[in-house]
């Protein structure tokens, strides 16, 4: 596989990237194949009741639908090796109306394009014509790559999905009753007085776990909210925000219950929003619509085989 720099992507093409650098595992997702769902709610506390109109960021509590999962494409990967974890929330709202936040503990996307991200899967592919140090060397010398040899070196092992934090990696705009809108990113931050160190015996697995952690005690993520300022770039999601930016915490996700369907169903798009919401014009966000809906196209199809 050669590596194309004028690649005019679809969402097609994306998948199919995907499959041949991971291969085919039917029924499951072409990312974050592994996981584990629960029911939830979220516990607005109002404090950015001034800034949008959207119904789960008012007072009133919300059910919801928690998916934790591994970032890697292979189901039986061992999980160690993929330290990129993802927590999808799905805020259930009146009228069959749900909004999404899909976030990984990462602070940022690794690419700023989809473009970039495809070649960044090409490059990685056993089909792939380049050799390890060839693909360093491109890492090094190469702007659109020049976040990912920091980002890799920050990565660490995950003992606890309880214990991470969780970063939408878009921007959204919060839009109030004005019509004012205010560039924000969401992060899920853990309630530290929930987390119980576990001991090794009860350790199997992330999922077993974060299950044996719920029953002994609470699972709460704090939903925290940063709040851009004039000259933050909204539209790229691989650029940091500067860490003095005003941070407002937004409310208490508590963990309930395990899911059976394992959420199986949900597609966790992050540009499905409600009213008070809009999406950024970061062409990442924008891409992984239809690319969630084509992961999810065909893994619905193989599991009706």
């Amino acid at each position: 596989m050669t590596i194309d720099n004028d690649l005019d992507i679809t969402p097609i093409m994306a998948v199919d990237t995907i499959e041949k650098l991971a291969g085919k595992f039917p029924g499951f997702r072409r990312a974050h194949a592994k996981g584990i769902a629960f029911d939830a709610v979220f516990q607005p506390n109002g404090a950015l009741s001034s800034y949008t109109t959207a119904d789960h960021l008012q007072a009133e509590a919300v059910p919801a639908i928690v998916r934790f999962s591994h970032s890697s494409p292979n189901p039986e990967l061992n999980e160690a090796l993929m330290p990129i974890k993802g927590m999808s929330v799905r805020f259930q709202l009146p009228f069959e109306k749900h909004t999404n936040l899909t976030m990984a503990n990462i602070p940022v996307f690794i690419t700023k394009t989809p473009e970039d991200f495809v070649r960044l899967l090409q490059m990685m592919s056993k089909e792939s014509q380049l050799s390890l140090m060839e693909r360093f060397e491109v890492f090094r010398k190469s702007p659109e790559f020049a976040t990912i040899p920091d980002l890799l070196k920050s990565l660490k092992p995950v003992s606890s999905f309880a214990e991470e934090t969780y970063y939408a990696l878009h921007a959204y705009y919060l839009v109030d009753s004005h019509m004012n809108k205010h560039a924000v990113r969401f992060r899920w931050v853990p309630v530290e007085e929930a987390l119980e160190k576990m001991d090794s015996s009860s350790k199997k697995d992330l999922e077993s776990e974060l299950v044996h952690r719920l029953e002994q005690g609470s699972v709460q993520f704090r939903l925290v909210v940063q709040l851009a300022e004039a000259g933050d770039d909204v539209n790229d999601s691989s650029v940091k925000w500067p860490k003095e930016r005003e941070l407002v915490d937004a409310g208490v996700l508590t963990l309930q219950q395990i899911r059976e369907d394992s959420a199986e169903k949900s597609i966790f798009d992050p540009t499905v929003i409600v009213d008070g919401l809009e999406c950024s014009d970061d062409p990442v966000l924008h891409f992984r619509s239809p690319a969630y809906a084509e992961s999810a196209k065909r893994r619905h199809a193989e599991r009706e085989i």
